[in-house]
């Protein structure tokens, strides 16, 4: 086919009639012999003279046939061209499925191959697909999700390590939320609430008591701890506490004692981690049956992942008749960082 001006680049004219058909004046339908989805998609010469899509002529049939607004007359010669491929997107054409080729070799373009989604193609390789709830950035490594995510409003998915993390901004209770998984919700690492308040759900804290008195504490042993009120992570266990990971932790212990031997030169209470043994709290003399006296202290400990901490009592001198009240007395710690 001919040309006025450059040819075009991408996709191409289909001739529907050249046979130069005439008409008796009555008729105004003309069979395409193929399907269209607009009239913007053809060009149609009556005697030479184009016609403007949608007004001079429609669609009919299921787009099989286009119907003329005024017969034409007697005699007309009709010829009918199909514009299909690229040139179709800037005629105001469906593309319907079809690929929006945008360069010379071919392998850059936009798809829109799966109903309310399109796809941007670069080089050959999907880097972008946009649907009306998300953006997902495939090129990226690794994959970055922005968009709707159930409960989180809007959530920012970083997509191609063992597990996903996200960032999430929630609408139910004007939060941000960082995370890995699939689900932040009460899960999250990092929670900011509305007010700048920043908690970490996950983050290592224990808090336990005696379940009953313990009595006649020998030198040098280590304390019982029965009861968890607090334990989140699982790491405490048998009387002490693992550190789940390499850090810095914040550790305090409180015994209520209401009798030592009063012979003893000193009494203290040990903070015992893997690598190094806390004295919190010394007294310098005994004490007779029914006095009261608490031995407490915090401590900042170094710890490595898998090291324990436990807590002791230790004498200097007198019999081992050392009474840990249950009431009151406790042992906490918490990942500081």
């Amino acid at each position: 086919m001919a040309y006025i001006g450059q040819s075009i680049k991408n996709g191409t004219f289909t001739t529907l009639d050249t046979s130069g058909n005439t008409y008796n004046g009555s008729n105004t339908a003309f069979a395409l012999g193929t399907q269209v989805g607009s009239p913007a998609q053809l060009l149609v010469s009556h005697d030479g003279v184009l016609q403007k899509p949608g007004t001079d002529y429609t669609l009919s049939t299921g787009g099989t046939a286009i119907t003329f607004t005024t017969a034409p007359a007697s005699g007309a010669a009709i010829f009918i061209v199909e514009i299909s491929g690229a040139v179709g997107g800037p005629l105001g054409s469906d593309l319907n499925g079809s690929e929006l080729i945008l360069d010379a070799d071919g392998d850059t373009s936009l798809h829109a191959s799966t109903d309310d989604q399109i796809d941007v193609k670069i080089g050959g390789t999907d880097v972008v697909t946009l649907t009306n709830s998300s953006l997902v950035l495939k090129g990226t490594t690794p994959t970055l999700t922005i968009g709707d995510a159930g409960a989180e409003d809007t959530k920012i998915v970083f997509d191609g390590n063992a597990q996903d993390f996200h960032i999430g901004l929630d609408d139910t209770d004007d939060s941000i939320k960082i995370g890995l998984g699939s689900a932040l919700g009460t899960t999250a690492h990092i929670i900011s609430d509305a007010a700048g308040q920043v908690t970490k759900p996950l983050q290592a804290y224990f808090h336990v008591v005696p379940a009953s008195e313990q009595s006649n504490i020998a030198n040098g042993n280590t304390v019982v701890w029965g009861s968890e009120t607090v334990d989140t992570g699982g790491n405490f266990a048998s009387n002490a506490f693992t550190a789940p990971v390499t850090g810095v932790y914040l550790l305090s212990v409180s015994l209520n004692v209401n009798q030592f031997d009063s012979s003893a030169s000193y009494v203290w209470v040990n903070v015992v981690t893997s690598n190094r043994t806390h004295k919190i709290s010394i007294h310098g003399e005994g004490q007779d049956a029914d006095s009261y006296y608490n031995l407490s202290g915090t401590v900042i400990a170094d710890m490595d992942a898998s090291d324990t901490v436990t807590i002791t009592w230790e004498q200097s001198g007198g019999a081992a008749q050392a009474d840990v009240l249950a009431s009151n007395s406790h042992f906490y710690g918490y990942l500081l960082g």
